[in-house]
This record gives C-alpha cells, sequence and structure tokens, in this order.
C-alpha cells in the first residue's frame, strides 16, 4: 500500500472552534495537492469552500457536532443548508443518550431522516466508540445498516480517545456489506493508517497524515514528525494517571507516583510506583505501565503521563529516571513518543 493510496481515503480534517479562513484554505489547498478524499470543515465554511474548490475536491461537513444532542429536526435543518451549500458529505454524531437508554427506533428514524436531507449525498454516522460498550457498538453497526447509510464512523474527535483497531475490526465485522467504515480520532502515523485500512476502514478522519507527508518532503532526513496529541487525550491522561495515585504502595518514601500510558491501539495502560525495602526490587509507575502493556502484546506508543506527590492535593512534576528512560527507549520512537509531566494544578509539560 503507497502512501499515495493512504491519502486517497483521507478526509483532510479542520474542525477547530477557532479555525479561520485562512486555515481551511490552506486545509483545502493541501487536500487538492494531495488528493484526499475529501476536506472535512465546519458549516460555517462550506459556501466559501465549495466555491473557492471550484469542483476539484468534495467537502464534507459535520451536524449535531461533537455531542449529538441536537433534537432531529435541527439536524435535519443543519443537512439540508449544508447540502445547499454545496457539501457532498455529511458526517453525523449520534444522540448518544438515546443509545444508552436503548431507545433504538429513534436513532434508527434520525439516521433515515438525515439520510433522506442528504438527497443522495454520502452520509457517515459517528457512534462515538470510546464512549459505548461492546453490546452498543454491534447495535449501532446495525442500525447503521438498517438505516441505510453509507458509512459508520468511530468518533468525533473530541471525546475521550478516538479510533481504535479493535474497534475498526469490530465495525467491520458487524456491518452489512453495503456499509463503509471511517477511522476518526488518534491516527497520528502513517503505519497507524496503513494498519486501519488493513482492518477493513475505507475512509480515515485525519489532519495528520498530509503533515507527515508534507514535512517528509520538506526535510526528507528528519523522517517521521512528532504528532500533537488532542486536548482531550492529554486530559484524559492526565486524569487517569491521577487516579493511579491511590493504589501506589509506597510505604518507604511515601511518595505516590502515577502513569497512564497510551499505546498506538489507543488503548491506555495504567501503573503506579511499588516500593520494596531491599530499593533494588521497586518499580517505578511507568515501568508498571510498560511491562503491563508489553505483556499484552502492545509494542508501539504515542505518550505517557507521569504524576507524582505526597498527596494527591499536592501533586508536583515527576520526570522519569533513567531507567525508566531506557525502558522509553526501547519501544519507543523519540520523534513522536511525548511524555507529559502533570501536576495537581492541571499544568503540564511534555
Amino acid at each position: 500500500m503507497t502512501t499515495q493510496d493512504i491519502l486517497k481515503t483521507v478526509d483532510h480534517t479542520l474542525l477547530s472552534q477557532a479555525a479561520t479562513w485562512e486555515e481551511i484554505k490552506a486545509i483545502l489547498d493541501d487536500a487538492m495537492e494531495y488528493g484526499t478524499a475529501s476536506a472535512c470543515i465546519p458549516a460555517s465554511f462550506v459556501k466559501r469552500a465549495t466555491d473557492y474548490v471550484e469542483g476539484k475536491l468534495p467537502i464534507c461537513t459535520v451536524i449535531g457536532f461533537p455531542n449529538g444532542y441536537s433534537t432531529t429536526a435541527v439536524k435535519v435543518f443543519e443537512t439540508k443548508d449544508a447540502i445547499a451549500n454545496g457539501a457532498a458529505e455529511i458526517d453525523m454524531v449520534i444522540n448518544i443518550g438515546d443509545l444508552k437508554d436503548r431507545r433504538l427506533s429513534e436513532i434508527e428514524e434520525e439516521i433515515r431522516a438525515i439520510h433522506e436531507a442528504c438527497g443522495g449525498k454520502i452520509l457517515k454516522v459517528i457512534i462515538e466508540t470510546c464512549l459505548l460498550t461492546e453490546e452498543e457498538k454491534i447495535l449501532m453497526c446495525e442500525i447503521v445498516t438498517k438505516a441505510g447509510a453509507e458509512y459508520i464512523k468511530t468518533s468525533t474527535g473530541f471525546s475521550a480517545a478516538g479510533a481504535t483497531f479493535e474497534d475498526v475490526e469490530l465495525m467491520r465485522k458487524h456491518v452489512g456489506a453495503d456499509v463503509k467504515v471511517k477511522a476518526a480520532g488518534g491516527i497520528s502515523s502513517l503505519d497507524d493508517a496503513r494498519r486501519f485500512l488493513e482492518l477493513g476502514a475505507d475512509r480515515l478522519g485525519t489532519s495528520r497524515i498530509v503533515k507527515i507527508v508534507k514535512t517528509e518532503e520538506e526535510n526528507p532526513a528528519e523522517g517521521t514528525c512528532e504528532m500533537e496529541l488532542s486536548q482531550g487525550m492529554i486530559a484524559k491522561l492526565i486524569e487517569t494517571a491521577t487516579a493511579q495515585l491511590a493504589y501506589s504502595y509506597s510505604p518507604y518514601s511515601g511518595f505516590k507516583v502515577g502513569a497512564a500510558l497510551l499505546a498506538e491501539s489507543g488503548r491506555i495502560y495504567t501503573g503506579c510506583n511499588i516500593e520494596n525495602s531491599a530499593f533494588s526490587p521497586t518499580n517505578c509507575a511507568e515501568r508498571t505501565a510498560f511491562f503491563k502493556a508489553v505483556s499484552e502484546g502492545e509494542r508501539k506508543f504515542r505518550a505517557i503521563c507521569i504524576i507524582g506527590g505526597k498527596d494527591i492535593s499536592e501533586t508536583v512534576c515527576t520526570p522519569p529516571c533513567g531507567v525508566c528512560r531506557q525502558v522509553m527507549a526501547e519501544f519507543c520512537d523519540p520523534k513522536k513518543f511525548k511524555v507529559i509531566l502533570a501536576s495537581r494544578s492541571e499544568e503540564h509539560t511534555s
């Protein structure tokens, strides 16, 4: 699978609340230059974007985004407005509360109504997999299939986590033969992209793949650049690492450390420090998380968050020791791997 094969599946995306027209134009220019499947942008820019690309690029936008709890009438209006302004593809978010309440017929009816409003344009249904149980993911595969949408999509990229390999594999197994799969959120490398496609994804929602290809063209000697994590994922790692302080076994130093390790698969592995009276068998939180992940088959990692302190209310930034750094060097690409040092004040450095 070539890089161009991957680019053809990418919905080149910019959905930041602070996005400007100049930034949107840059996204459109890159999407046209690199031959992506579409550019996915906020609805307020669709009309200008459609005029700007002059038919050279499909414009995609989002509906009921990112929380999904707008009424069906609002989502239908948004859809019709976006189509009238030139959108060729619509990515809608389901009402996740309705799914939790098992209001399954209401979800199916909403998808059907929005699909009808698309007037033959492509509809992708975002189910926000990170908030769902496996049973709920399977139910949504069945509902999206029955409702007639063209795609089921993993994530908004604005919640606790993005696409995982396991979710794409599960969705591919349970959707109908005519339904395609879009993986979105957290796709940080060409290897990630390739793996998602091999597992059955047909589209990839990301801005990073084009950035990676551009960086490699501009400076081949540096290879793949370090990619930024979303603020939502950083917050999730900090929250998870902080929770691990409660499990620290530190009767000798009294200093608790928690860690949260993000694998490229999308899974988060946790660890705390475990002390021993002989000292040398003591295990740092970082190594606990790494060894747990490696023992479950992981070999590639994106980031780790570390937090420590005498008490949960008095935490400080806690850098990894030399041994932990050696473990990181064994499994992590220094150009991409991020170390997040957190404190109770929620400030962090990386």
